[in-house]
């Protein structure tokens, strides 16, 4: 198996991201913000009681509906809309894993196992993730031979570049076949894809709960819209 580590190398940006998405993320601390927003903004407008009071519960509740199964359907929907077509042409050559945890891991490896099985032939990357992922995979009948990866990647855009540069080396010019979960996938597959790469996107569902799918959703919906101000999808 060839693996790369590499040293931590912190991101500055990276813990006002976690804080701004931990945030989002808890509604117990999000809401009562709103709600001081609504309170702030009645002063400002010099809003009677009545509209004050109206404002500050109405805030809140509006955006608690970003919580509910409709809004995790409709940003999953959403994504899903953003998904490229696979090339018509050439099968993948390449299998790709993107580090997401290991719940996610837990399917994607499952999924990549099955394409292995398939076609003995397929070497596999693993980008961004724990060594451990690589390790179910020959766990599953996949030769360690046949797998490679880093645990460098800290974003998307970081497994597309460091996948791009390995495929340069080891396999240019050839396909991959890109496997990740539903929501991170269009996004994802354009980012393998403005690495000039020919990009068959698989998504491997695992099973999470209505709580975990709307944490994934928001998260995705809101990665996907910095990627688009930032060029890249």
């Amino acid at each position: 198996m060839q693996w790369t580590t590499c040293p931590p190398a912190p991101l500055a940006w990276f813990s006002l991201r976690e804080l701004l998405l931990g945030l989002v993320h808890s509604p117990a601390l999000l809401l009562p913000l709103a709600a001081a927003l609504g309170l702030a903004l009645a002063w400002w407008w010099q809003l009677s009681r009545a509209g004050t009071t109206a404002l500050a519960l109405l805030l809140p509740l509006a955006l608690s509906a970003i919580y509910s199964p409709p809004a995790t359907a409709l940003l999953s929907g959403w994504l899903q809309s953003q998904l490229p077509a696979a090339p018509s042409s050439a099968p993948a050559a390449v299998v790709v894993l993107l580090g997401r945890g290991p719940a996610i891991a837990a399917a994607t490896t499952s999924s990549a196992a099955v394409q292995l099985r398939r076609d003995p032939s397929l070497p596999t990357y693993v980008s961004g993730d724990a060594r451990s992922t690589a390790e179910r995979l020959v766990q599953l009948g996949v030769a360690p031979s046949r797998i490679a990866g880093d645990s460098c990647a800290r974003t998307t855009w970081e497994n597309a570049t460091r996948t791009a540069a390995w495929l340069r080396q080891h396999h240019p010019g050839v396909p991959v076949l890109l496997i990740t979960d539903p929501w991170q996938l269009p996004r994802a597959s354009r980012a393998f894809a403005r690495q000039g790469l020919k990009v068959h996107p698989l998504a491997a569902e695992p099973p999470l709960t209505a709580p975990e799918r709307n944490r994934l959703a928001l998260r995705e919906a809101a990665a996907s819209l910095l990627y688009r101000l930032q060029g890249r999808m």
